[in-house]
């Protein structure tokens, strides 16, 4: 495949400036279908979440309708979005990791801030990490090992953004649905007041008294915690690095690698953000956050428009996995998060994995384009390290690809040629292998290994795109021949530790 410079060279008569800034915007819970635009295009009427800011970015540049997020769950993503690497090749690939956990990232990969570090590019995080990290032993500086807590010193972070290649770090070490409820920047623990103490929480201060599970949760965090101000917290303070980057850094391109709270639970909207109407302005808490995730959007991207960015500046837009279930009264109105899809978050049907990817570039990437490319969110890595220059070591970034052949409509680009899911059901897990339009979905026992792994399901997503287990083809001896090719290559991706991407 051409590099990007020798694509931009056929495709650009001139480029300002050679290296762009990158803001990868990451939603937590966001389906395709919380998007006004793609309501409007499923329904034909009028969404019931304004999403202006979201459907602009849709106007200006190219929509991918195939895009899967790496798992159907947030950790598992968090790692492949920042290695470009599928979740199974984490030592945990299933569920979510404590803020004491190792990442999986070192020794064996890179991340995408290193990439830009290499660069040159400034580099700063905003918001959830979800990704282990590690945290000091009480005392000392000892990592804590294990699953106690008892012993954490929640002051400070022993590992966390900065360790992994960022410059900057506001980090929510599991956003605003477990502990630490605190921030932390630059690995020290932002005290939200002077009197803020780390203390335990009770379920009415986090809010998840009023949320759809674990209204009983205690948890350590600031005794000045409100989850309601963490949207305007993270915002701001990307909107400043902003503004304060061209006085500091005047001759660098910066990466923002933003990772909103919103939509998770517990959905705890306020009551306006930048002047907006926040709380009530939906028929549901959760569509008031898929509002406040919007406007937080468009904050950044006034701050690049107002100090001169906004012309070269790549900005991608995309979720952590596929969307929650609506609110019951939004639900009754015709909502859907997945957009039609079969089931939702944490599933392996296309609702749990199958999510917005939105990229824009004025003057680089044509307004309102569709492709039905099948790409991955973590393809983000591969495509930072194209437009900044950059090779990269297969060795590290095995399963990432570069999207800039796509985003410039480049007449023989194509997305991957398969790619794998992976989910976890109680003691067994869940996978699937995506060649084309054909799914396979296998299950096996448990989730240690493969041994028993057995197909359950195959469809041909070109006429069955919601999965109807009618139109399963699993039994069908005039499909068998297309099974055994899935899932014999599923066992080589898994069994062999070959990149899935090739350059």
């Amino acid at each position: 495949m051409k590099s990007f410079y020798a694509l931009l060279l056929l495709t650009l008569p001139l480029l300002v400036q050679a290296t762009p800034n990158v803001i990868v915007i990451m939603a937590d819970d966001l389906g395709p279908g919380d998007i006004g635009f793609y309501h409007r295009e499923r329904t034909g009427e009028r969404e019931l979440i304004p999403t202006p800011n979201m459907d602009r970015m849709i106007a200006e540049g190219i929509r991918f309708t195939r895009a899967h997020s790496p798992a159907s769950l947030c950790a598992p993503s968090r790692f492949s979005m920042l290695s470009g690497n599928f979740p199974f090749r984490n030592y945990s690939p299933f569920g979510a990791w404590s803020p004491s956990s190792r990442t999986g990232i070192d020794p064996k990969y890179t991340t995408s801030a290193r990439i830009a570090k290499a660069a040159g590019y400034q580099t700063a995080f905003f918001g959830k990490w979800g990704l282990g990290g590690q945290m000091y032993v009480n005392g000392s500086d000892k990592i804590k090992k294990g699953w106690g807590k008892d012993d954490i010193d929640y002051s400070r972070r022993a590992k966390g953004p900065n360790q992994y290649g960022f410059d900057y770090a506001l980090e929510l070490p599991q956003g605003i649905q477990n502990e630490p409820f605190a921030y932390y920047e630059n690995g020290e623990w932002m005290k939200l007041k002077p009197d803020s103490e780390l203390v335990l929480l009770g379920p009415q201060q986090s809010m998840y008294d009023i949320s759809r599970k674990h209204k009983d949760m205690v948890a350590i965090g600031d005794s000045n915690w409100d989850p309601r101000d963490a949207g305007k917290i993270l915002a701001s303070k990307a909107v400043e690095f902003i503004e304060n980057h061209k006085a500091e850094h005047p001759d660098k391109p910066f990466y923002i690698y933003y990772c909103s709270q919103a939509v998770h639970i517990p959905h705890t909207p306020p009551a306006q953000l930048n002047g907006v109407k926040i709380a009530g302005s939906t028929l549901g808490v959760h569509g008031d956050m898929v509002r406040e995730f919007d406007v937080q959007i468009g904050m950044l991207r006034a701050a690049l428009q107002a100090n001169g960015y906004d012309k070269n500046t790549l900005l991608i837009l995309t979720s952590d996995n596929g969307g929650l279930k609506a609110d019951p009264a939004m639900s009754e109105q015709g909502h859907d998060p997945t957009n039609g899809l079969r089931a939702i978050k944490g599933s392996i049907h296309e609702g749990g994995h199958r999510i917005p990817f939105v990229a824009v570039w004025p003057g680089v990437i044509a307004p309102n384009q569709e492709s039905d490319a099948l790409i991955v969110g973590h393809d983000v890595v591969a495509t930072l390290a194209s437009v900044s220059g950059q090779r990269i070591d297969r060795s590290k970034v095995m399963d990432s690809q570069d999207l800039m052949p796509l985003f410039l409509q480049h007449k023989d680009a194509t997305g991957h040629d398969v790619i794998v899911h992976q989910s976890s059901v109680q003691d067994h897990a869940n996978y699937a292998i995506q060649e084309d339009h054909w799914k396979l979905i296998m299950r096996a026992p448990n989730r240690k290994n493969l041994v028993g792994l057995e197909s359950t399901a195959l469809f041909n997503l070109a006429n069955n795109p919601n999965e109807n287990e009618d139109l399963n083809l699993l039994k069908n001896p005039e499909f068998s021949r297309v099974q055994k090719r899935l899932f014999d290559r599923f066992l080589q991706i898994r069994e062999s530790g070959e990149p899935t991407v090739r350059d």
